[in-house]
C-alpha cells in the first residue's frame, strides 16, 4: 500500500554574509571623489553628530603617513567580524576655521561663471534674429534637437509634425539655425557639416563639393590615388584639397559643451623620498568629518528624555561607522598606491615603457585584501606621479617576459608599437606584421594578431589607412 511520506532532511552550506557595516565600507570604497563629497554633504545635513573641517582643495597636503597594515573590515568576513570599531573617535580642533574655509570655497565656487551650452548659445542667436512667428518656433523645435555635437538628431519632416508648419517653414528655420556660431551646427550628417563649415569661410571649391557629395567614402579608406583618377586631378591637388577638409571640425558644438569637461582630482600621490618613492594622501577639498562634541555632551545630560537619547545614540552609531568607512578607504587607497610604488619604480623614473606587469590579485596577496576589494579601490580613482596624472587602473594589466628575462606590461609594449609607427616612413608604413618583426628584434616576441589587437586599442588605424600618396 502507497501512501504520502514526509521526510527530513539536513544540508550544510557555508555562506559569507556582509554585515551592514562592511557594505558601507565598501560602497564608499568604490564612490569615485565627487560623488563621495556628494555623500558626505548628505550625511552632514542628516546627522546632528557629525561635524566637518574642509581641506583646501588646491595646494597639496604635508605628508600623511600610510596606515599601518590593519583589518579592513572588507573581506573576508571572518576578519571583519574579529574587528572592534574604535570607541573613540577625533573630535574638532579647538581652533577650527571651518566656517572661513567655507567662505572661501563658497567665493571661488561662485567665481566660477557658467559657460553658456550650444543651445543656450542658439537660442540667444535667435532672440536677436528677426523672423516671422512661425519659422522662430520651428527654430526653437529644431535648436531642441540639436546634440551636443551640434547635428541635428531629428527630422524635418518630424519637427514639422512636432510644430504644425509646413515642411516648408521648417527648411527656411532650419537654414537660419545652420547660419548660427559655430559654423556647422544645424548638420544632419558630416558631409553637410564640413559644407556648411567651408560655405561660411567662402572656401566650397567645385573639387572640394564633389568629394563631400559622392566621395568621402573614398577618403575615408584611403583610395586617394584611384579618387586622383576618378576627379582627373593630380594627386598633389587632391591632397590640398584634402587638407582644407582637415581643418574643419567634425563636431561643431563640441567647443561649447563644457559639461562634459571633466575635472582630474587625484586622491594618493607618490613622490620620492631619499631615495625612493612612496605613496602618500593628497588634499581633495574632501571634508574630514569629527564628532559633534556638544552632541556627545549631552548625551551625559541627566534631564535628557528616553526617546531623545535614543535617536542620539542611534546617529552616534551612524557617525562612527561613517567616520570609520572613511578611514578605511583612504587607508586602502594609500597602501595600494604603496605597492605601486615599490614595484613601478622603472616607470616612475622612465616612463610607460618601462612599466612592468602588474595584477590586482597580485596587490590583494600582498595587503591581505581580497582582488574584487583592490578592483573597487581603485575605480574611478586618479594618482599624481613625477610621470604625471594617471589613473589608478592604468598599473594593473598582464605582460610580456621579454628574451633577456625583463617583464614588460602590456601598456609598454603598445608604447614600444606607437613608438616604431612614428618612426616608419609615411609612404611605406609597416604591416602588423612587419611591427612584430621589429618588436622581436627588441626582444619581445609578440604575434602578429597581437599587435593588430593592441594597435587598435591605442587608436592606431591599419597601414593601408596610414599611408601618405605622393
Amino acid at each position: 500500500m502507497s501512501g504520502n511520506q514526509q521526510t527530513l532532511t539536513t544540508t550544510l552550506r557555508q555562506e559569507q554574509q556582509l554585515s551592514a557595516r562592511q557594505l558601507q565600507s565598501l560602497e564608499l570604497l568604490n564612490l569615485p571623489l565627487l560623488e563621495l563629497e556628494e555623500r558626505l554633504t548628505q550625511a552632514l545635513e542628516s546627522n546632528p553628530m557629525l561635524e566637518a573641517e574642509h581641506d583646501d582643495p588646491l595646494p597639496a597636503a604635508e605628508p600623511e603617513p600610510a596606515a599601518a597594515s590593519e583589518d579592513e573590515s572588507l573581506l573576508p568576513a571572518e576578519a571583519a567580524e574579529a574587528e572592534e570599531w574604535n570607541d573613540e573617535l577625533p573630535l574638532p580642533p579647538e581652533r577650527s576655521a571651518s566656517a572661513e574655509d567655507e567662505e572661501r570655497r563658497e567665493y571661488l565656487m561662485n567665481s566660477i561663471s557658467d559657460l553658456p551650452t550650444l543651445q543656450q548659445q542658439l537660442e540667444f542667436e535667435l532672440s536677436m534674429t528677426a523672423l516671422p512667428e512661425e519659422v522662430r518656433r520651428a527654430a526653437s523645435e529644431i535648436i531642441g534637437g540639436i546634440d551636443d555635437s551640434g547635428y541635428l538628431r531629428s527630422t524635418v519632416a518630424d519637427i514639422a509634425m512636432a510644430t504644425g508648419e509646413p515642411v516648408e517653414t521648417v527648411e527656411k528655420a532650419l537654414k537660419v539655425v545652420q547660419s548660427f556660431d559655430p559654423p556647422g551646427v544645424g548638420c544632419r550628417d558630416l558631409a553637410e557639416c564640413l559644407r556648411l563649415q567651408l560655405e561660411r569661410k567662402h572656401a566650397l571649391t567645385p573639387v572640394l563639393k564633389e568629394i563631400l557629395e559622392h566621395h568621402l567614402d573614398e577618403v575615408a579608406r584611403n583610395r586617394l590615388p584611384q579618387l586622383a583618377r576618378t576627379l582627373k586631378i593630380s594627386l598633389d591637388e587632391l591632397n590640398a584639397a584634402l587638407a582644407e577638409l582637415r581643418k574643419l571640425s567634425p563636431f561643431p558644438g563640441s567647443a561649447l559643451a563644457p559639461e562634459h569637461s571633466e575635472f582630474i582630482a587625484p586622491e594618493v600621490e607618490i613622490v620620492r623620498s631619499n631615495g625612493s618613492f612612496e605613496a602618500r594622501a593628497c588634499r581633495t577639498g574632501t571634508p574630514r568629518l569629527f564628532l559633534a562634541e556638544r552632541y556627545v555632551k549631552l548625551l551625559e545630560a541627566p534631564d535628557l528624555s528616553p526617546e531623545d537619547r535614543a535617536y542620539l545614540r542611534e546617529k552616534l552609531q551612524q557617525a562612527r561607522e561613517l567616520v570609520r568607512a572613511l578611514e578605511l578607504r583612504q587607508s586602502t587607497v594609500v597602501r595600494i598606491a604603496g605597492v605601486i610604488a615599490r614595484t613601478q619604480r622603472d616607470f616612475l623614473e622612465q616612463g610607460v615603457e618601462a612599466l612592468h606587469p602588474l595584477t590586482m590579485r597580485q596587490v590583494g596577496e600582498e595587503l591581505g585584501l581580497h582582488e574584487t576589494t583592490i578592483s573597487r579601490a581603485v575605480a574611478n580613482k586618479f594618482v599624481r606621479t613625477p610621470q604625471g596624472f594617471f589613473p589608478l587602473k592604468f598599473f594593473f594589466s598582464a605582460g610580456f617576459t621579454a628574451e633577456n628575462g625583463a617583464e614588460l606590461s602590456n601598456r609598454a609594449v603598445m608604447e614600444k608599437i606607437r613608438e616604431l609607427i612614428q618612426k616608419e616612413q609615411p609612404d611605406k608604413p609597416l604591416s602588423d606584421e612587419q611591427l612584430a618583426g621589429q618588436l622581436k628584434t627588441l626582444g619581445i616576441p609578440v604575434a602578429r594578431r597581437t599587435v593588430a589587437k593592441y594597435r587598435e586599442a591605442i587608436g592606431i588605424p591599419s597601414s593601408s589607412l596610414r599611408r601618405k600618396h605622393r
